[in-house]
């Protein structure tokens, strides 16, 4: 099963940079080359957060720091260029993805 699993968290800060860089609230607990989808940035917010092109997409990172990580592209694995994004404003959440496994079941 792939999917979503509630590790969360929160966004405090996202660079317009290359490679582009994100800070979280707390110790996001991530692993470099974990899968992440990032959710409620886009400019429909009643507060506009910025960085609309980011939101609801999934990214592989790398990880820098207890709190921070890198984005790279899911497919080419190259870093995400956020140079030209809208600036970050606030809010936003991380979302570990779940990686698919293949279960065989007991070995007897």
């Amino acid at each position: 099963m792939t999917g979503q699993i509630p590790r969360r968290a929160n966004i405090t800060s996202i660079t317009n940079a290359l490679p582009c860089a994100l800070t979280t609230t707390e110790e996001h607990g991530y692993e470099t080359f974990n899968f992440v989808r990032l959710t409620d940035l886009n400019g429909a917010m009643p507060t506009p957060r910025g960085e609309d092109p980011l939101n609801n997409y999934r990214f592989r990172i790398i990880v820098t720091g207890v709190n921070d990580f890198t984005l790279q592209d899911p497919i080419t694995f190259k870093p995400i260029d956020s140079t030209n994004y809208p600036p970050y404003v606030e809010g936003g959440y991380c979302n570990l993805i779940e990686q698919n496994y293949i279960y065989h079941g007991d070995e007897d």
